[in-house]
């Protein structure tokens, strides 16, 4: 019966990383910079999954925020391991900056220092809402803080960003 168990699990676990993997990797890819390492950085999450499945430990009770918090845990130890914070270019992130700005590398440049200068938890909501295209409830649970957090942290975030934009020397 235990196995039915574990086969069980292991089939719904796979459909929900089915489900996650696009926004899992689009996700990635902005935090380590490029697709190989992102693609990589998925890969691992799914097998971390599957051999906790495996190894019988105790459910998982939200998927998905086990799915993003170990992702987000990957990528900082490979950032921090590399000694580098590499992000990839917004083109393909429609929303955050015009599509018509007049030196679009430069507002890229510009944004990913913002998200660099403001408090850590702050960036975090914002990568998840643009970047992961998560829900504020989606990220309240990935990062095990009330709705109302990440509401405010999202808000405060943006503001610091909105105000550094406008900024003559924050280039």
């Amino acid at each position: 019966m235990k196995l039915l168990s574990i086969h069980h699990r292991t089939n719904d676990a796979e459909r929900q990383m089915a489900a996650e993997r696009r926004g899992m990797l689009q996700y990635a890819c902005y935090r380590l910079g490029n697709l190989d390492d992102a693609e990589d950085a998925v890969q691992d999450v799914f097998v971390k999954l599957h051999q906790r499945l495996n190894e019988g430990e105790a459910e998982v009770r939200n998927l998905q925020a086990y799915l993003y918090r170990t992702l987000a845990n990957l990528c900082i130890s490979r950032q921090r391991e590399a000694g580098r914070m590499t992000t990839v270019p917004l083109e393909s992130q429609p929303g955050l900056i015009e599509p018509e700005a007049e030196d679009f590398e430069q507002e890229y440049s510009r944004i990913s220092r913002l998200l660099a200068e403001i408090p850590d938890e702050q960036a975090e909501v914002i990568r998840l809402r643009f970047y992961g295209d998560k829900s504020f409830q989606e990220i309240a649970d990935i990062m095990d803080i009330p709705l109302t957090t990440a509401k405010s942290r999202f808000t405060y975030g943006m503001e610091k960003i909105r105000r550094g934009m406008r900024a003559p020397h924050a280039v």
